[in-house]
Order: C-alpha cells, then structure tokens, then sequence
C-alpha cells in the first residue's frame, strides 16, 4: 500500500540541531512547529504560513542553499510517490 502523499512537504532537511533558541539549525524551525506539522489537524494554510516565517528567519545565504535542498527532497518525495 502506498503512503498518502502531503501536498506540503516538511521544511526538514534532515540537519536537526538546535540553537539556544531551540531553532533547528537546518530548516528554523522551533521543536513546537515541527511538532505541529506532524499533527493531522494541521491545516495547509498553517503549513504555509510557517514556510514563509521560516525563511524569513533565515539570511539570503542560508535561504537559497534550503530552498535547493527543499526542492530536491520535494521532487524525491514525488518521484517515490510514482512507484
């Protein structure tokens, strides 16, 4: 049986270290929004918004070696989802 597919994937890129702030050093976010994504009551729109608070707390930099990491895995996600 297939694993249903999330039209939104996780901002996890797999880093998962976290800062005195207890933001991940590998996709910003903080250990109470990455364990909100995992909720199934998490709506689309929250997942959303919190993409673009996390890049917003991410320098330019850092910003476009995630998205390129994001996009790989997005497009890994899909692929598997095919077989």
């Amino acid at each position: 049986m297939k694993k249903k597919f999330n039209k939104i994937v996780s901002p996890c890129i797999s880093i998962c270290q976290y800062d005195s702030a207890n933001k991940c050093l590998g996709c910003m976010r903080t250990k109470d929004e990455r364990i909100k994504w995992k909720k199934d009551e998490t709506t689309d729109a929250w997942k959303n918004s919190n993409l673009e608070d996390i890049k917003s707390r991410m320098s330019d930099s850092f910003r476009k070696s995630w998205e390129d990491t994001y996009e790989k895995k997005k497009q890994r996600i899909k692929d598997n989802a095919k077989t």
